[in-house]
């Protein structure tokens, strides 16, 4: 959460190392450039001297410190593949190495280290603060408060999204679409042939037949036709205007008369119109836990911000702060 609140600045060979293919079974064991650990070696213990700087040991231990710090997470996943460690480890060294070579030349005393470490510092500062693996840091009070609402919160926002936790009105009906011409998907038929078509569907349909079966012989709705005409729990706002208001009104079993829509004429049988219902607290207040954690998390660290700025005597524009006011001395 707020662990890359002000995220350290990271090494580029670090954060952009690709990851080595591995060596082929059939090719003969790498073999290791001088200096350099094979990448089918053993994890070193963190006592293990790696590389010298003079008389100075630097041991595995060091490079494993350094690699949680610059990669974080991903440490470990470097460490458990030996290719990746080896090359990542090398860059640990050459770093060592280049940084040995800016003490000697006396780099600390320069203007532009100087304010570098600076900025250094400022995110250092910043970053062990919004450490949430530090016990007791403000970040870990922060995280484990916005990942644990309590039940009177939990039951406050669902009541302030109630809409997005009811189950909304739906409708299951069938139908037989005649697609007329110039329509989305029409097979070209004029008014005059669509409703010959559309007569003859309702002569077979006194005649005893089910509109299910015709729907596969005749509807023109590519998504529906073989399962005989049918869409179920669909909820009222993704048919057309008038499709949807054909249902709420026909008896439901009974097959109405010609709707037309863009898409042509539809013959419709409403199977079931189900009310909407408000949600169930009980069911979805787990859910509810975890689709709070985001705006918890945005709001608890605004709020710590503020907190800090107040502690620290913050404070926008270029006016200087006012001074405290002295009483007047008594004559």
């Amino acid at each position: 959460m707020l662990k890359t609140f002000l995220p350290l600045i990271a090494l580029t060979l670090v954060a952009q190392s690709p990851t080595p293919a591995p060596p082929s079974p059939r090719s003969p064991n790498p073999v290791a450039m001088p200096g350099q650990a094979s990448p089918l070696a053993p994890e070193p213990q963190d006592g293990d001297v790696i590389a010298y700087l003079g008389k100075k040991k630097i041991l595995y231990g060091d490079f494993t410190k350094w690699l949680k710090v610059m990669a974080g997470p991903r440490a470990e996943v470097i460490r458990k593949n030996p290719a990746n460690r080896v090359q990542v480890q090398k860059q640990y060294l050459e770093l060592q190495v280049l940084a040995a070579k800016g003490r000697k030349d006396k780099l600390q005393t320069t203007a532009e280290f100087k304010t570098l470490l600076a900025a250094l510092e400022q995110q250092c500062y910043a970053r062990v603060l919004m450490n949430e693996d530090r016990p007791g840091s403000s970040a870990q009070k922060l995280k484990a408060k916005a990942e644990n609402p309590t039940e009177e919160e939990v039951r406050a926002y669902f009541a302030a999204n109630s809409e997005r936790y009811a189950t909304p009105e739906k409708f299951s009906a069938r139908h037989i679409l005649v697609s007329l011409k110039g329509a989305p998907g029409g097979k070209g038929l004029t008014e005059e042939e669509a409703k010959a078509r559309l007569a003859k569907i309702q002569e077979e349909l006194k005649a005893g037949k089910k509109l299910e079966d015709l729907a596969k012989d005749f509807s023109d709705d590519p998504g529906s036709k073989d399962k005989g005409g049918l869409y179920t729990d669909i909820p009222y706002g993704r048919f057309a205007k008038e499709f949807e208001e054909a249902v709420r009104k026909q008896d439901i079993g009974q097959v109405g008369e010609p709707v037309k829509t863009a898409f042509g004429y539809h013959l419709i049988q409403v199977v079931a119109r189900q009310p909407k219902e408000p949600g169930d607290f009980e069911k979805v207040k787990d859910a509810i836990r975890k689709q709070m954690v985001p705006e918890r998390q945005e709001k608890l660290k605004q709020e710590f911000l503020d907190q800090a700025r107040k502690e620290v005597g913050y404070r926008e524009g270029s006016a200087p702060p006012e001074q405290p006011r002295t009483a007047p001395k008594a004559p």
